[in-house]
């Protein structure tokens, strides 16, 4: 698990104010340059007041299986990241719910996914619709939303900005919602 330069630089562009916390899913290296832990990176470069991590690995600062709420309370952080732990989690619903509430008004979501190559790596390759519409169902503002090319194969990435303090919501692809209707049971 890695973040790569493009991404770093787009946590940079946020321009964030010293003092912000971050929450990981994972526990993430910087993968260009000098290798170093993320968690060092965010604290010392970047000015975090706050670090933590969470993963099913038992190397973060939290181990837990993201198939599964976290537990009431946990908190909310400024900037909430996944670059290469939410694509092994079955339960992808429940990883975007988690990113959700870990995520303060306010605050920022930054992630990159497969969507092409990858092979034998994770459990789903992604398309765009789905974070198109998983922004606009949950009134994220979309910073950034991109395809990239990687050494592995292609990728997906966004910062998303978590603007109200809303209720996660599913999506259900934009241009099928106006068909949904409640099914009525027969008298």
């Amino acid at each position: 698990m890695g973040i790569l330069a493009e991404p770093l630089q787009y946590i940079r562009d946020l321009n964030l104010t010293p003092g912000f916390d971050v929450c990981e899913l994972g526990d993430q290296y910087i993968t260009h340059g000098e290798r170093r832990l993320a968690k060092d990176y965010f604290l010392q470069d970047m000015g975090a007041a706050k670090y933590v991590s969470i993963d099913g690995n038992a190397r973060g600062t939290y181990t837990h299986d993201l198939n599964y709420p976290l537990p009431k309370g946990f908190g909310q952080f400024d900037l909430v990241t996944d670059f290469g732990t939410g694509e092994h989690v079955f339960n992808q619903a429940q990883v975007w719910k988690t990113l959700h509430y870990l995520t303060r008004a306010g605050g920022y979501i930054v992630f990159d996914r497969p969507t092409q190559g990858y092979p034998v790596h994770c459990f789903y390759n992604t398309n765009m619709c789905l974070f198109e519409d998983l922004a606009a169902v949950n009134e994220y503002q979309i910073i950034r939303l991109e395809h990239a090319v990687a050494s592995r194969g292609e990728l997906i990435r966004g910062v998303f900005r978590r603007v109200t303090k809303d209720k996660f919501r599913i999506p259900y692809q934009g241009r099928y919602r106006k068909l949904l209707r409640p099914i009525t049971t027969p008298s």
